[in-house]
């Protein structure tokens, strides 16, 4: 098992992000503190995974690992072999690849994750995680 350590003082506002990506119906920025990226994830109604981002991943499910925490909104998770559940403000959460997710409502679904953040959102990733 690695040990992570945080070895300097960081801070970072999401109001002026390393790097901000949009993809279709998505927001998403990006800081980098030490040496773990951390992204502010913006889904606008209507956004869903195997629309949105399906044919820029070029895989069949969602292949990213996420560790968050929701904000506001409401999403959907529906998992490669069935299993269902639904993401609302103040759920802290944990989805391993193999999922499709979508927003539920009229609302945007924010939130702040801290795994996955580094990949999500950029072109042909295929899940891979990297640094900003």
């Amino acid at each position: 098992m690695t040990a992570n350590f945080i070895r300097a003082l960081a801070v970072k506002s999401f109001d002026v992000p390393d790097r901000k990506r949009c993809p279709d119906k998505a927001e998403f920025d990006l800081v980098t503190v030490d040496d773990y990226s951390v992204a502010r994830l913006i889904l606008a109604p209507g956004w869903r995974w195997s629309e949105s981002a399906k044919p820029a991943e070029l895989t069949a499910f969602c292949e990213h690992h996420h560790l968050g925490y929701c904000i506001s909104g409401l999403l959907e998770i529906e998992t490669s072999d069935g299993g269902r559940s639904t993401i609302r403000a103040n759920d802290t959460y944990a989805l391993p690849p193999g999922h499709d997710e979508w927003v539920v409502g009229d609302q945007p679904f924010v939130a702040v994750e801290f795994l996955g953040a580094a990949s999500f959102g950029r072109p042909r990733s295929h899940g891979m995680h990297a640094l900003i």
